[in-house]
């Protein structure tokens, strides 16, 4: 039998997360594998094996960092679409309202069109985000399910204030 563990694992603090995801990868990897073990601590047949010493396993931070870079890379990758999806749907209507007439380069730019304009793209680049979905688990839990909604959040909440900003500009 092993010596029980005397770890304390905490769930990660998804701000904190969001950043580490963005710009710390090492950093988010640790908290997401200590995250992991956190949630499972909840139920009470892995809370005993933990008493015991008998979890979390030999190794587990090696396996638990996997299923987090995997987790982080569907993540990242699909905020990357969505952002390309995004800005080539921009590019086709300004595209199309240069065809029209409506844009051309003569024009002045208006602060409150350019504010509306990329409010807009935010919250479109939000939603496409959110609508891709993304890896669910059983408990709905893992730490890449709780970012993804925050992200959502962080795009979309002032993608709106900066649009609406702009239509009273």
């Amino acid at each position: 039998m092993n010596a029980p563990i005397q770890r304390k694992f905490s769930r990660a603090n998804t701000s904190d997360a969001l950043l580490a995801l963005l710009f710390e990868r090492e950093r988010y990897l640790l908290l997401a594998a200590e995250h992991e073990i956190a949630v499972s601590l909840d139920s009470r047949d892995f809370r005993a094996a933990y008493e015991r010493g008998e979890y979390p396993k030999p190794g587990w931070e090696h396996d638990a960092a996997a299923r987090a870079s995997e987790h982080a890379r569907h993540l990242t990758c699909g905020l990357r679409r969505a952002l390309f999806a995004t800005l080539s749907f921009a590019l086709a209507g300004l595209v199309l309202a240069a065809a029209f007439g409506k844009v051309e380069p003569s024009l002045p730019l208006s602060a409150g069109k350019v504010l509306s304009v990329f409010g807009a793209l935010l919250a479109a680049w939000a939603t496409l985000f959110e609508l891709g979905g993304y890896a669910a688990t059983y408990m709905g839990q893992a730490l890449h399910e709780l970012l993804h909604p925050k992200f959502f959040r962080v795009l979309f909440l002032p993608g709106v204030a900066i649009a609406s900003r702009g239509q009273v500009w």
